[in-house]
């Protein structure tokens, strides 16, 4: 995908989001594409960034360098964000982190992204240290797995 292609992507997103695609990025999969436009729906979430590999969405961002990197952070006192590890060729998307400083979102993001991903595509979460907050999107969605 040329960097037109991705410019104007881009611009067929919602208007007052942010998006940040990395050099590295030559194409946006599909799956990809569902991801980023459905956590852009979720009110709150105001900030996407895209790398080959990972999909990360906030309602805040940090600088890092010249990088601007939205925050996910798990137990963050004000962010409501995600990072997903994206392995199309695996047919999977990790959630690696996830926080919600607002009662109810970290399940839209969960949602988001469920809703996303084709029927033979599995989540995965690597780490479980939310007390609670998973053993409750399992019930809900068969497809999430936790290792």
């Amino acid at each position: 995908m040329s960097n037109k292609a991705i410019e104007a992507w881009k611009s067929s997103l919602p208007k007052g989001k942010h998006i940040f695609v990395s050099a590295g990025v030559k194409n946006i999969h599909p799956v990809m594409d569902r991801i980023v436009n459905r956590l852009l729906a979720i009110n709150r979430i105001q900030y996407v960034r895209i790398t080959p590999s990972d999909i990360q969405a906030s309602s805040e961002i940090t600088i890092r360098g010249k990088a601007k990197i939205p925050i996910s952070t798990p137990s963050h006192p004000t962010a409501i964000g995600v990072h997903l590890i994206f392995e199309p060729a695996e047919k999977y998307v990790q959630f690696h982190e996830i926080t919600s400083s607002t009662k109810g979102y970290g399940g839209r993001i969960v949602q988001a992204v469920m809703d996303s991903i084709p029927e033979d595509w599995e989540a995965l979460v690597m780490l479980d240290y939310s007390d609670g907050f998973w053993d409750k999107m399992m019930e809900k969605y068969d497809k999430i797995l936790i290792l």
